[in-house]
């Protein structure tokens, strides 16, 4: 399993083992009150992110094992189109 924040388009991994809910509960404290800094930590490395109502955050956990299914190939009406 795999867990990524996404905070204004910049990336973050997280180790597995993280709790999500702590982190999160922070993070939405910080986005409702004065612009404050989180800090996130992971395998000896840390980085503080000042987070305010504005900043944009995704939080992704990919499954061991997870395959994306096929969507073959795009067929657009590009004939109808003006071009």
């Amino acid at each position: 399993m795999s867990t990524r924040i996404e905070i204004d388009g910049r990336s973050f991994a997280l180790p597995d083992d993280h709790s999500l809910p702590p982190i999160m509960a922070e993070i939405e404290a910080a986005a409702s009150s004065s612009p404050a800094f989180v800090t996130l930590s992971a395998e000896g490395r840390s980085v503080s992110v000042l987070i305010r109502s504005t900043t944009r955050v995704v939080i992704s956990v990919e499954r061991d094992g997870h395959v994306e299914p096929d969507q073959g190939v795009w067929e657009l009406p590009f004939d109808e189109w003006e071009l």
